[in-house]
């Protein structure tokens, strides 16, 4: 009885699960990766395909690259159409639209504001640069339902070039409305819109797409992929910024990146398109499709017939319900009604089956050990029980996407797995271990005092560190308080891990209100933040550099400093380590302060440039530094501003380039070669060897305080000073210094042949009215 039981449960489960073995698929994107897609990206960054029991990739599109070939060919099990959907659907494709995202088309004519082409009949007898209508169908008929014919105006190939409406070239063109008309915005030209809608014209946008064959086949799949991609675009709606972010860190084919600007612009015009107001996300009307068909009809002179079995439909056409009901209530009844009278062969037989489910359902693939659904089950058994002193302990191997990066997935996921058996091997007893994500571990255990915990969990840390060297451990716990909900507790435990990582514990780390009051005062701080570069409130303060064999004031470095309402000037300890694990935020704060400083470098520039060699120096963060349109960006600010780049010098911190050496070496390069200088700040904080200096295309290397504040008292520090110095002008490099505050490290520097100081030893950072005022030459210092 206790095995029926047993079988009844997981039959049951299987009701209100699909528990699947995780399966490799493809989704096709229709073009490089952008906010368009954001919805995808989501699904995969948060797991939701993961939750589905699906390892799904994101295939990037192209111009070069036919996303609905390799729909049709069956490359891809998935991808996303556009208007070309409605065409092949008409021509007999085998493609079935499982969810439409976009309730609105992206597609457009627009012309410039400056041409008062006041409606639609302005188009006539014009020439018209349009996309042919595989792809733009609903423009062809907004032009023929204005009475504009083919015959009407000159049309010339869409080629995505904004620069032929600007020149005249021609007098109207196709394009997204998340695209072209913010990139004329951008070259300072406002544009009037024709949209299809605004004329009865309502065609879908996005689809996700899959092939008759793999609804035949694996219609619980085409469901579960349904489900996955809604949940995805429900989250990047709710967190564009975030998916943003991710966006702009995702390696891309495309030659000329989207900037973070651009994305922002087209997350908003994304979320009029998909219309969650009025149109539950994901909806596909069959009628709705069937009037669009007639339309095509009209404008193509076809007579493509619809069929509304090319619409998923959710209810109808997701038969896994006769699975997960009745098939599975027939087994049971047979099964159930024999085991009375079967032989003991056949209960071993069951017994295999119920593993085999319940392995299915509750294990992880890569290391065998319960997963993240069985620890969330345990944890509302326990919570039914009442079970007291039980705690959850989060693991985390430090680094891991840093070996994923250097060393190859398959070598962070041989970690994973070693980590994992260590745990099961060293389990402590009456615990569970789960294996969650990303290299992530949970044990739930109980304890009468977390000293007695903290004990048994550092001995286990100590354990697997010590049988593999090569990885550090962060580990964090909070104590399951029932009276909370299981997303209070989970992220209770994330804050407690987050805490671990931020202070490079190796032992564990307890939850206390601090830590939550930490994580509300963080929240608070980026609103704050937020908020006030929108008012400006963010200024530069600038630190002279000194020639120290001339005293010219050779440069100056550009630091950011906040010019608080109620606290007055703030010092960037105060809020930058804070916005720093906020990319988005970050992001737009490095905007704000590079457009402050080339607002003032002219007249810092005009002020110094007397002093051969003078240079503004100006601090990349690595987010900043890994933007793919990073040089672009920042020759069009430039030019924007009138600023010669060849009077600008860019500080890379050293950590920040050894993330992706080849990477920093392009960039760098690139930087060069845009006439910029470049520096490498904080020199010796890293994990480098100096031979890495031979291989960095840098024009300074910038001395860290952290040495310079040890001599001349320290002797090692004396040496390793005096041989960075020494190797840097056989490669001829600058050495600057920083960080000198007193008479005795300065003289012992200037022995050792130091090219530049900075430092309160000269002067502080100060803003620009006091900084146009000083000497151009310090005398009397040596």
């Amino acid at each position: 009885m206790i095995q029926i039981k047993r079988l009844c449960q997981l039959l049951l489960l299987s009701l209100c699960s699909s528990w699947v073995i995780a399966e490799d698929i493809s989704i096709h994107l229709k073009w490089y990766h952008k906010f368009q897609f954001a919805g995808y990206y989501a699904a995969q960054q948060q797991g939701y395909f993961t939750d589905e029991g699906y390892d799904v990739s994101l295939i990037e599109g192209g111009p070069h690259t036919n996303h609905l070939h390799q729909l049709i060919n069956g490359s891809s099990e998935y991808a996303v159409l556009g208007s070309e959907a409605i065409i092949s659907l008409a021509l007999g494709s085998p493609v079935i639209i499982v969810a439409s995202i976009f309730q609105h088309a992206p597609e457009i004519v627009m012309t410039l504001e400056s041409s008062k082409a006041e409606s639609i009949s302005a188009l006539k007898d014009k020439p018209l640069m349009l996309a042919n209508n595989y792809i733009s169908g609903q423009i062809a008929a907004m032009l023929l339902k204005n009475g504009i014919t083919s015959k009407d105006y000159q049309k010339s190939s869409y080629d995505g070039d904004v620069n032929r409406l600007v020149n005249g070239s021609v007098f109207a063109m196709y394009g997204y409305i998340s695209n072209e008309p913010y990139q004329l915005q951008q070259l300072g030209h406002n544009v009037d819109i024709f949209r299809p809608q605004d004329y009865g014209i309502n065609f879908y946008g996005d689809n996700l797409a899959t092939t008759q064959n793999e609804l035949d086949n694996h219609p619980k799949r085409v469901a579960a992929m349904r489900r996955a991609v809604i949940r995805g675009w429900n989250y990047a709606l709710e967190h564009p910024e975030a998916m943003i972010a991710y966006i702009l860190s995702m390696p891309t084919k495309n030659p000329n990146p989207y900037n973070l600007s651009h994305q922002q612009y087209e997350a908003k015009i994304t979320a009029e398109l998909i219309d969650t107001y009025n149109v539950p996300l994901g909806s596909s009307s069959p009628d709705r499709w069937a009037a669009m068909f007639d339309t095509f009809n009209e404008t193509s002179g076809g007579q493509a017939i619809f069929n509304p079995k090319s619409i998923y439909n959710e209810f109808h056409q997701d038969r896994t319900w006769l699975t997960y009901i009745l098939i599975p209530a027939i087994l049971a009844l047979i099964i159930i009604s024999s085991m009375y009278a079967w032989n003991r062969a056949l209960q071993n037989k069951l017994n295999t089956a119920i593993s085999s489910l319940e392995k299915a359902a509750f294990e992880d693939v890569l290391t065998g050990l319960k997963n993240r659904s069985s620890m969330m089950l345990y944890i509302e058994q326990c919570r039914i029980k009442k079970r007291n002193n039980l705690y959850i302990v989060l693991i985390d191997i430090a680094g891991l996407q840093k070996i994923n990066k250097d060393q190859g997935l398959q070598r962070a996921d041989l970690l994973i797995q070693q980590v994992a058996n260590l745990l099961s091997d060293c389990a402590l007893r009456y615990s569970h271990t789960y294996s969650l994500y990303g290299g992530k571990f949970a044990i739930i255990a109980s304890a009468e005092r977390f000293s007695e915990l903290e004990r048994k969990i550092n001995i286990l840390l100590d354990k697997i560190t010590q049988v593999n060297d090569c990885i550090a451990l962060r580990s964090g716990a909070v104590k399951l308080d029932f009276s909370l909900d299981n997303s209070t507790l989970t992220t209770r435990a994330e804050l407690t891990l987050q805490h671990s990582k931020e202070i490079n514990s190796s032992t564990l780390s307890s939850f206390n209100l601090l830590i939550l009051e930490k994580a509300s005062r963080h929240e608070a701080l980026i609103i704050e933040v937020t908020k006030a570069i929108k008012k400006q409130e963010f200024v530069p303060y600038y630190q002279p550099k000194i020639n120290y064999l001339s005293g010219e004031i050779q440069g100056l470095e550009a630091l950011i400093r906040w010019d608080h309402p109620d606290k007055g000037i703030l010092l960037p300890g105060t809020f930058l380590p804070v916005v720093e694990h906020n990319p988005v935020v970050m992001m737009e704060l490095e905007k704000a302060i590079l457009e402050a400083i080339l607002s003032e470098a002219n007249e810092l520039i005009s002020y110094y440039k007397i002093n051969s060699g003078f240079r503004l120096s100006i601090n990349l963060s690595s987010i900043h530094f890994n933007q793919p349109s990073l040089v672009s960006d920042l020759l069009t600010s430039c030019h924007r501003f009138s600023v010669d780049p060849q009077y600008l010098e860019f500080e890379l911190t050293e950590s920040s380039m050894l993330e992706d050496l080849n990477l920093a070496i392009e960039i760098s390069h690139d930087l060069q070669k845009a006439g910029f200088h470049v520096a490498l700040d904080d020199f010796g904080t890293g994990y480098s060897s100096l031979s890495y200096i031979q291989n960095l295309p840098v024009n300074v290397i910038k001395l860290d305080y952290s040495f310079v504040k040890k001599i001349p008292q320290d002797i090692r520090s004396g040496f390793v000073v005096e041989h960075i110095i020494s190797l840097a002008h056989k490669l001829g490099l600058i050495i600057v210094a920083e960080g000198v505050e007193e008479a005795d490290q300065l003289d012992y520097l200037g022995n050792l042949n130091v090219d530049m100081i900075q430092g309160f030893y000269f002067y502080k950072p100060m803003p620009l009215e006091q900084a146009c005022k000083l000497n151009l030459v310090v005398n009397n210092y040596k």
